[in-house]
């Protein structure tokens, strides 16, 4: 028998030896990038008002290049996380939320979890304004390097 390749770190060794406590649940709260960004930001500032929060997922999951987020998109984010997500992650013990203030607090994490959403949180997506500036970058330094910098495609041809 062959050899079996291990091309994931130390700690992503870890992590996998870690999350055979993780449950669905834990599975299911994570798989929506919305609550996702919730988490995140809670576990960065761990307490906001819902307005607060819905202003940071709203630009994570929203933000389009370097163009800001449409009102009509961070209105949509707000009663996504009210009416679905945020009551996803009360129910699932992982925040707490004060109806008469509108505040939202992170709870206490089960490790699992909290190494699997600081993880993820390394691993994430990149926005599309990073995706469009390192396509720009890569294709300009693909350009200069195949001498491209004409007006006819890089022939060089007059």
């Amino acid at each position: 028998m062959g050899k079996v390749e291990n091309s994931h770190g130390e700690a992503d060794v870890a992590l996998v030896s870690e999350a055979t406590a993780v449950d669905n649940e834990m599975f299911a709260v994570l798989a929506d990038e919305h609550r996702r960004f919730a988490l995140y930001t809670l576990l960065q500032f761990r307490q906001l008002t819902l307005e607060e929060l819905a202003d940071v997922v709203a630009g994570w999951t929203n933000a389009d290049g370097w163009r800001a987020v449409t009102r009509e998109q961070r209105d949509a984010v707000l009663l996504a996380l009210h009416h679905n997500h945020v009551p996803m992650l009360e129910a699932a013990g992982y925040v707490e939320y004060d109806d008469e203030t509108d505040e939202l607090s992170l709870a206490a994490l089960p490790t699992s979890l909290y190494d699997l959403v600081t993880y993820a949180r390394k691993h994430e997506r990149v926005s599309a304004g990073e995706l469009e500036r390192r396509d720009s970058t890569a294709n300009d330094s693909d350009d200069a390097e195949n001498g491209s910098d004409t007006a006819d495609g890089g022939s060089g041809e007059t």
